[in-house]
């Protein structure tokens, strides 16, 4: 392809509302650029390196097994739109699938499937709205993007989530799993999580697990008692009035926890994990109690609530930053009050176990390894793989035949990934100072070419028979000089770089992206070491 003939050229000036390197480097290079809705346009370069990121993903997924489909437009099909689920709490209705589960789950359920026709898999891509948009962040958090899915039908799902990794490990990406999800790190006020460099663990900063801090503790038991401290209820001022650490004060929340009301005690440099407590109580729904709820079973108003003297109805769940404790303070249930040297066993009965409910902390021991340390990154969730079980089975019949003749529920599992935050990935991790630094697999062009006066003519004849040879080439034809030329081609980032000029005379100069120096290269050879490289 001619460069001259390409729209959107390079922009030499760092592009303004452009947060992220991926987003400032995709615009100057001409891959996209902004349309109206704070959406993007793909420019001819973007859709090529798209088009090979979707050829690679659906690859990946082939190898799954997986039947390529195509999704109805939309953001749900007809059917996804007609399941509404009632609201207890509010008497109003939803939509019960904003994907294409309830549809591709009935269609399974209507093949009448066998226990020899499982796992069915299928896969397809689709263009997604994002509802929490940061244009700023160019194709990182899009507006709208394409999405790759793929959904399992009577098997597991975590072979579609290693596959989504595999196709991002050839696109040169160094993605990591964070619980369901794949993600890569990013300098953006993004997803805030924790990290280990000694180890590579990696996990959202609500879920980390880190070890819990040896304390000072007195052995000697001091006197309870209720101590007065008006509107005291930030642990900061309350530890600096009552003369104590802020780790001996105790951060007691009361949450409404499936039907009933749990106590949650940490340590009071922590906060609760709602994420951890969750999974901990294994119940589906979780939320602070109302404040007529505390008053009702502390006698006190929010923020004065502690462990001793709750109701029996209340269970209360102890953090592992609480266990070695001593002479530790709490709410007393009385507001303004606060009880202090609280100890276990005389005030407070000692729980059978106790348990990781905390949000872990930046600067803390890492609990996967001895010597790492965990600190405080932000991530982008470029995929996820969750399993939905049998949930549309019970709504819809989708239901199998297994090997003693008897219906089954037709369990399922969806992976995804977004193929435009993947591009921008893939820059984020492979640029430098120049420019762009693309892998071979996911390049707009396998070469670009640079002619330089007197050497218009040899280059025409080098990219018709590059062309002829099924060579992806760019030749830039434009009347430039070579600064500009030159910094285009790095900036663009195509992996290899042929020039044509006065000084290299009948050769080429050959040269890699990220090389320092090329090579000269007689002209007969290019096209065949251009193939053998491909």
């Amino acid at each position: 392809m001619r460069y001259s003939k390409l729209p959107g050229k390079t922009l030499r000036d760092k592009p303004r509302n452009a947060d992220s390197t991926s987003h400032q480097l995709l615009l100057r290079a001409g891959f996209v650029r902004p349309a109206g809705g704070n959406g993007f346009l793909l420019q001819p370069l973007g859709q090529v390196v798209l088009k090979k990121i979707e050829a690679i993903v659906d690859e990946e997924l082939r190898r799954c097994g997986a039947s390529v489909v195509g999704f109805p437009g939309g953001r749900a099909s007809d059917l996804s739109r007609s399941l509404r689920l009632r609201r207890r709490e509010a008497g109003s209705d939803y939509p019960f699938a904003d994907q294409h589960e309830a549809a591709l789950a009935a269609l399974a359920g209507g093949l009448t499937l066998s226990y020899r026709d499982l796992p069915l898999v299928v896969a397809g891509l689709r263009w997604v709205t994002r509802e929490e948009a940061h244009p700023n962040w160019g194709l990182l958090a899009a507006t709208d993007f394409p999405l790759h899915a793929t959904y399992v039908f009577g098997g597991p799902v975590d072979e579609l989530g290693h596959a989504y990794r595999r196709a991002l490990q050839r696109m040169g990406v160094t993605a990591f799993a964070m619980g369901a999800d794949l993600a890569i790190e990013t300098e953006l006020a993004a997803r805030p999580i924790l990290a280990c460099d000694a180890c590579g663990y990696r996990a959202p900063a609500e879920t980390a697990i880190s070890r819990v801090p040896e304390w000072p503790q007195n052995p000697d038991p001091g006197v309870t008692e209720a101590v007065y401290g008006p509107g005291l209820i930030q642990v900061e001022p309350l530890s600096k009035f009552l003369g104590i650490p802020v780790h001996q004060t105790t951060k007691t929340m009361l949450f409404e926890a499936g039907g009933r009301v749990v106590a949650a005690c940490v340590a009071g440099i922590y906060g609760v994990s709602e994420a951890k407590l969750l999974r901990v109580l294994g119940c589906r729904s979780l939320a602070l109690a109302a404040p007529e709820v505390v008053r009702d079973l502390t006698n006190s108003e929010v923020g004065y609530a502690g462990p001793a003297g709750l109701p029996e109805s209340v269970e209360v769940i102890w953090d592992f930053s609480t266990e070695h404790r001593t002479n530790f303070e709490a709410g007393a249930n009385q507001t303004d009050y606060h009880r202090i040297n609280l100890n276990f066993g005389r005030d407070v009965k000692r729980p059978a176990q106790f348990l990781d409910i905390r949000t872990a902390l930046p600067g803390e021991r890492c609990a996967h390894c001895e010597g790492g340390a965990l600190a405080a990154r932000g991530a982008i969730t470029l995929g996820h793989a969750s399993d939905l079980g049998d949930v549309y089975a019970d709504l819809l019949g989708a239901k199998f035949l297994d090997a003693d003749k008897t219906m089954r529920p037709l369990v399922a599992g969806c992976a995804a990934l977004d193929l435009a935050c993947a591009m921008a990935a893939v820059v984020e991790q492979r640029h430098d100072g120049r420019g762009l630094i693309w892998p071979a697999a996911v390049a707009p062009f396998a070469a670009h070419l640079v002619s330089l006066p007197p050497a218009e003519a040899a280059a025409e004849a080098l990219h018709q028979n590059l062309v002829n040879a099924g060579v992806e080439v760019l030749w830039d034809d434009r009347p430039e000089s070579a600064g500009v030329k030159f910094g285009d081609a790095d900036l663009i980032g195509i992996p290899l770089r042929l020039v044509m000029s006065k000084r290299t005379g009948d050769k080429v100069e050959w040269k890699s992206r990220d090389a320092e120096q090329g090579e000269l290269v007689g002209l007969e050879e290019v096209t065949g070491r251009l193939q053998c490289r491909l």
